[in-house]
């Protein structure tokens, strides 16, 4: 597949799981991936995988290049270890 980006190959092989697991469509399966919900975007590394890319940006790594090294656009690897605000009430 030449052109393709490692995390849209790793797409087409979850929606390939999800639709013979949960027995739904291809299309149906692309969708329930692809929906805007950050907890998906999370489930997808464990902490181990967090502390590394904290590591790995200590190192001097790059954004782009850390989103490289995950299969993940830049702002996902930003947006993962940037850090939270605490909700005001």
């Amino acid at each position: 597949m030449v052109g393709v980006e490692s995390h849209e190959v790793k797409l087409n092989y979850y929606a390939m799981a999800v639709a013979i697991l949960a027995e739904c469509s291809v299309e149906t399966a692309f969708e329930k991936l692809q929906c805007n919900h950050p907890s998906n975007i999370k489930s997808l590394f464990t902490s181990e995988d967090v502390e590394d890319m904290r590591k790995l940006r200590a190192q001097g790594v790059s954004w782009p290049e850390l989103g490289e090294v995950y299969g993940i656009p830049t702002a996902t690897a930003y947006g993962r270890l940037r850090p939270k605000k605490e909700k005001v009430s």
